[in-house]
């Protein structure tokens, strides 16, 4: 059975994390998961089996401990064992905000901790041998100490803040005027602290806002489209193709069980 429950972070953290989660499957059925974007980078520490990942055809298990960056196409994966995860959902700009390096490095990318942190890779093996406590609150006050940085940027906030408050229908011109910054400079500023385009992340806020609203069945999905933005019935499917893999009368409901949790979190 699977469990899932949430930590919203408190003081310094909350400005460079959105959430700490936990998931826990005793029982898992190695059935494929997709994981869509949704312009979020995480931190994950597997306190049990690491999950298997497919690229290219071929699946591999993923570390123990690494960061996976922004995700700009669908991940498959299915678990190996018994499930135990913690996991850090940063801010769009938050991971390069508190750990001070550029995430274009890392988009569409799993990078092990030891091979860009060995003190916070160090840090986090702690958590494997805590017997008692809240691993979530563990996880949080092991971050908090280790990770000084402070490089807040406070206009690519105020750029995330306006294409997530506009479900993703702002345009880039208008945010960059917003700002004070020319749209070469957001572009730029923004790939660096975000890792993909301010053309890019608008469009996963829009898909979100239609993923979250799924129901089983095709019925409602033109209405619900044209809702949140849609053009038409081809131009959702277009985005469901980039984003989820397939179009949405495609997908059956035990393959986004996993996202669906996490969904709108």
């Amino acid at each position: 059975m699977m469990q899932y429950r949430e930590l919203k972070p408190g003081g310094a953290m909350a400005r460079f994390v959105k959430t700490f989660w936990m998931l826990e499957d005793s029982s898992p059925n190695g059935d494929e998961q997709r994981i869509v974007p949704d312009g979020r980078p995480e931190l994950i520490f597997n306190l049990g089996a690491p999950f298997e990942s497919c690229k290219d055809g071929a699946w591999t298990r993923q570390p123990q401990s690494f960061l996976a960056g922004q995700i700009t196409r669908p991940l498959l994966l299915r678990s190996a064992g018994a499930a135990h995860i913690l996991g850090v959902r940063f801010h769009p700009h938050g991971a390069s905000d508190l750990l001070g390096m550029p995430l274009t490095e890392f988009t569409d990318q799993v990078v092990p901790l030891e091979d860009f942190s060995p003190d916070l890779h160090r840090t986090l093996q702690r958590l494997g041998e805590l017997e008692k406590g809240d691993p979530l609150e563990a996880i949080a006050g092991l971050l908090a100490q280790l990770c000084q940085h402070e490089d807040d940027d406070r206009r690519m906030k105020s750029a995330v803040a306006q294409f997530e408050s506009s479900a993703g229908l702002a345009e880039v011109r208008e945010v960059a005027s917003k700002v004070g910054m020319s749209p070469r400079q957001l572009q730029r500023c923004f790939r660096e602290r975000v890792g993909i385009s301010p053309k890019l992340f608008p469009r996963m806020q829009r898909f979100q806002r239609v993923f979250q609203a799924m129901e089983p069945g095709p019925a409602g999905w033109v209405e619900v489209a044209v809702d949140c933005g849609y053009y038409d019935q081809a131009h959702l499917i277009r985005d469901f193709r980039e984003f989820a893999g397939k179009p949405p009368t495609a997908l059956e409901a035990g393959e986004i069980e996993l996202a669906r949790e996490f969904a709108g979190r």
